[in-house]
Parts: structure tokens; sequence; C-alpha cells
């Protein structure tokens, strides 16, 4: 074994985790130094208070592979608990703690101070928010825990953690966010600047954008999106500016949920804010893919672009159900099909000239625009650009990309390539029902019935992975099989048709290879059975094992009594001396 010195710390290096075994040396003002002691792993636990709540199981076992290898380099800090301080809480070091727990390490390496409640408290809390990788919302909700005791304030945290009072104070902010958005940012389906920027708006509008936006279970469209961005949308979707949207708005002009309508002597200045939110979105909605179905039906070879990095808005997972095609596909990667220009009004211009001027340059627009987009369609008839529509929150965008020669394909090579997606695709339908099935037989309670002939064969057919090779020839399989693995076809074949004899053979053979794996002793239950199970089939040598061993170690157990009883003699022989003198 070698010793390794690192910072006054010198760690025993062990071949094996349960034979680590730590000398740490920690100075301390009081007595020059403190020598970590070993405390056994059962009596130490966590505390309530540690800022750090989740923690990461495959960080854990790299840790606890570490610790395996080169021991506890930095000790546990531990204070007594209990009346008569016959427990252990943690102050500093729960992961490496879990780590070692991991490792099944009979005892830990610990320095134990003495701390009250407020000094382990400060102590634990300010430990975790020094690293790197804690958590915005644990570190968010261990500075209020902090604010909340009243011995500090925004401007002593940030001295006290190196931030500025702008970052100390952002960070409070997400404890403004309702309890769903709160765990969204907690499970680190939403950035902490997502949060901050959410949790400016009151209960009520939060609650709007986790059910209509993010999803309880952070899959909603705008769990992906940029801080940025997101403060846009919701200015944007929560305004409910009507002039914003490019539906047909003639109903909504009378409809008593428009603002305009509010007041019959109102000035309007446009077409007013909706008030009914779902109304709105449905009918954005159903204009979003109205207009995406239309441009699928003008160009068959049109494909859709998909979200790689967010989630799908409601019109693209509408259109998607549809059966139409999606890519992966970056839009910084394709270029835009030009946009009509837009007409202008004579009554937005208080000068006729300076319509005239407007007119004349739409005019030069719209031929620029006209050939252009001719253009386009010659390419796309020739094969030369593959065209691809975006669905965004307000309008379907087209996107076009010029096709190398190698890639471009006859009609011929498309139906071939589409009748090999429509193979795949009855493929994906079966791998999807499996999914199905499964997530809902695990979350569904099933009902009590009659066992069926159906499970029963199911049943055999998992069994019979633990048939014994010798008893292949009893379940109808010839030599030939004998080789290699039985294939799940033969598995299928061999349980639908066993008999009761066969159907005895393959339970016990389940049944010997589940008692046998892993057991080490007759002593526990599984033992027990597995003693029961050889008596039961093979009484008089597994009798003749049993005495053999029972023999052997009686033997052995008789020379003790016999030392033990010579010991308690001459230990009565001495006490009797020692009285009489």
């Amino acid at each position: 074994m070698t010793a390794i010195k690192n910072n006054g710390t010198a760690v025993t290096v062990a071949e094996k985790a349960n034979e680590v075994v730590t000398a740490v040396v920690v100075r301390t003002p009081d007595n020059g130094q403190r020598k970590a002691v070993n405390i056994a792993s059962d009596l130490i636990e966590p505390s309530y208070y540690n800022a750090r709540k989740t923690f990461d199981v495959d960080a854990l076992k790299e840790l606890a592979q570490s610790i395996s290898v080169h021991g506890l380099i930095q000790p546990i800090t531990v204070r007594r608990k209990g009346e008569k301080g016959e427990h252990y809480e943690i102050i500093c070091g729960e992961r490496r703690f879990r780590a070692c727990r991991m490792l099944k390490l009979a005892e830990i390496p610990c320095i134990i101070r003495e701390a009250t409640d407020e000094q382990a408290y400060d102590l634990s809390i300010s430990e975790n928010l020094q690293r790197e990788d804690v958590p915005p919302m644990e570190a968010a909700e261990a500075y209020k825990r902090l604010i909340d005791t009243k011995r500090y304030d925004i401007a002593s945290l940030a001295v006290a953690y190196g931030k500025s009072e702008k970052h100390i104070y952002q960070m409070l902010k997400l404890c403004d966010l309702i309890k769903g958005i709160a765990n969204l940012v907690r499970e680190g389906k939403l950035t902490a600047s997502a949060g901050i920027v959410i949790s400016k708006y009151d209960k009520k509008i939060q609650e709007d954008i986790l059910n209509d936006r993010l999803g309880k279970d952070g899959t909603g469209e705008w769990c992906q999106i940029s801080a940025n961005a997101l403060e846009g949308k919701i200015r944007n979707c929560y305004t409910n500016n009507l002039d914003n949207y490019s539906f047909d708005k003639s109903k909504c002009l009378k409809c008593i949920h428009n603002s305009s309508n509010f007041d019959l002597f109102a000035e309007s200045g446009g077409c007013g804010k909706c008030t009914n939110k779902k109304c709105l979105s449905d009918k954005q909605t159903a204009y979003l893919v109205e207009q995406a179905q239309a441009v699928a039906l003008a160009d068959p070879k049109l494909v859709f672009v998909g979200e790689q990095y967010s989630h799908d808005n409601e019109a693209t997972q509408i259109i998607k159900k549809g059966g139409y095609e999606f890519k992966n596909v970056q839009t910084y990667n394709l270029n835009s099909y030009p946009t009509a220009p837009t007409e202008p009004q004579a009554s937005e211009y208080k000068k006729p000239e300076d319509y005239d001027k407007a007119q004349e340059k739409y005019s030069k627009e719209q031929e620029k625009y006209t050939k252009h987009t001719a253009h386009l369609e010659e390419l796309k008839e020739q094969g030369k650009i593959r065209v691809y529509a975006k669905i965004g929150d307000s309008n379907v965008r087209m996107y076009y990309k010029e096709v190398a020669t190698k890639d471009t394909k006859t009609n011929e090579q498309l139906i071939s390539d589409l009748t090999a997606k429509k193979k795949r695709n009855n493929e994906l339908a079966d791998e999807k029902t499996a999914e199905g099935l499964k997530e809902l037989l695990r979350t569904e309670q099933l009902p009590q019935s009659a066992f069926t002939a159906e499970e029963e064969t199911a049943m055999y057919f998992f069994m019979l992975s633990k048939l014994r090779r010798h008893n292949y020839k009893a379940v109808g399989l010839k030599e030939n099989d004998y080789y290699g693995y039985l294939t799940d076809e033969k598995k299928l074949k061999i349980a639908s048709s066993l008999t009761e004899e066969q159907k005895t053979i393959v339970r016990r053979d389940y049944l010997y290879s589940h008692l046998t794996d892993g057991t080490r002793t007759v002593g526990d239950e599984k033992g027990g059975m597995l003693l029961a199970f050889s008596k039961q089939h093979l009484p008089e040598k597994t009798e003749e094992i049993v005495s053999t061993h029972k023999e052997e170690y009686g033997k052995k157990n008789a020379r003790l009594d016999e030392r033990i009883a010579g010991l308690k003699k001459a230990e009565k022989k001495a006490k009797a001396e020692a009285v009489a003198v």
C-alpha cells in the first residue's frame, strides 16, 4: 500500500474499497492539529438544512470510483447528535458520504466539530454555496434561508460569497416562482435566466404560462428558448393585441371579448385586444395549420422544419400527427423565400406625392419579388432546390436550399425512398405501440381475474431461459438445438405445447437457477429454501453433505468449547487466589 501526501493530508490507498484506511491530519487553532477518526457509517446521518437537495447519480459513481482507488482525500465534517452523542450529523460532505455508502464502507473518516445549530446551519450552507455545481434553485433557496435568519442582507451576502448584489437579487427572485415553475428550474427543464424572467409576473400569469406554454412536465414549447426570446413571447402572447395576428378577424370586430367593444365611444387605433386567450390561441393555431396544409398540398416534395433544440408549438404538433414529413434542420443553414412587399394605403399618407413615391417603390419591389419567386419555382421544378416550411408562432415561413447534382433524384427514386419510409413507419408503429403498452401496464392496476392460457404460455416462455442443457431433450429439442442459446422463436414454440411433465421440469430448473444464484449460506431464508429443495429431491445425498460439514465444524466447535471451558476455569481459579491473598 502507498501513502500519498496532499496539503498536509496523508491518505492510505488500498486495493479494495472496504479496505480504504485514512489517516488525515487537519490543523486547528486549539491544538495545532486534529486527526480524523473513522466513524461507523450507520451512525452518520445527513442534515435537513443542506443546500444541495439533488445528487447526480453518475457523478456520485465517479466519485465513488475515485474513493475506491485513492481513498477519501477530504474527510466529512460532522457534529454529535442525540442525548448521549451516539449519532453524528453531517455539517459538510454529504456528497462524499453518499459515495462512501455506495461503496458500502463500514466506516468513514470524519472530522468531529463542536457547533451550535446556528453555526452548523451557516457552515453547511456556506460550504455548498461555494461549490460551482450547486443548482440555481437550491442556491436561491439557500440565499433565502440565510436572509430569513436576519443575520444577512443582499449586500452582506454579495460580500460573503464574492457575487454582485444584482446576482444575489436575481437568484432570490427565483423564490418568487410558483411551485410548478420552480420545480422545472430545479429539474433543469427551465433555465434560471428564464425563471428570473417569469418571476417578474404575478402568480396568475405564472400559472397561465405554466399550463399553456411550459407544461407541468417541462415539455412545453417555451422550455428550451432563451430568456430574451421568452421575454418577447410573454409580452406578445399576454398582451393579446389582435393587430399581431394574421387570421381572419372579421368576427373579432364585433366580439364581446374584443377590448375595442368595451366602450362604445372609445377611439381605437387598431383591431383591439382579445381578452379570451383560449379563443385567440385556437384561432391562431387553426390559421397556422391551414397555412401549413396549403403549402404542403402545393408541393409534394416540401419538407417541414422540426425543432431540434426546443419543443414544437401546437400547430406543428397537429401537422406532425397528420403524417407530414419533418426534418430537424437549422434554418440558418437555409435560404429564406422572398416575402411579398406590403402595398401602401393612401390613408396612411398626408401628402399625395408621398403616397405616389411609396406606390412607385412598391411596384419595383413587387416586380423584383415576382421575378425572384418565378425563378425559384423554375429551380424547384428542375429539382435544383429543396423547399422547406417552418411553422412559427405567427406564420408559416418558407425556405429553400440548393440540391447538389449528385443528390438530385428522379420521381422513381423518390417513390422508392417514400416506400422505404412507409415500411419504416410500420416498424415505428409497432415500436411505439410496445412503448405505449409498457407504460400502460406500468401505471394501471390490472383487474383481478383468472390466470389465462396465454399468460401461462408467456410465463413458461421466460422460464425456458433457465432450462439446463441436459433437459433440452426432455422438452422435445433435437441434438442440433443443443448449441447456442434458445431463440425466442423456439422458446415460444416449446412453451405453447408443454406437457404437464415437461412443465414440471421447466419450473424446477427455474427454481434451481434462482435458488442457487448468489446463495452463499443455508442459514438465511433463501438458503433454507435451497436446503429444503435439495432434501425433497435428493434426500440421501443432501443428508450426506449436511452431515459431513456438520461433523467437520462440530469437531472444531467442540475444541473451541474445551478451550473456552479451560479459560473460564483458569479465570475462576485466578479470582479465588486473589481473594485468598
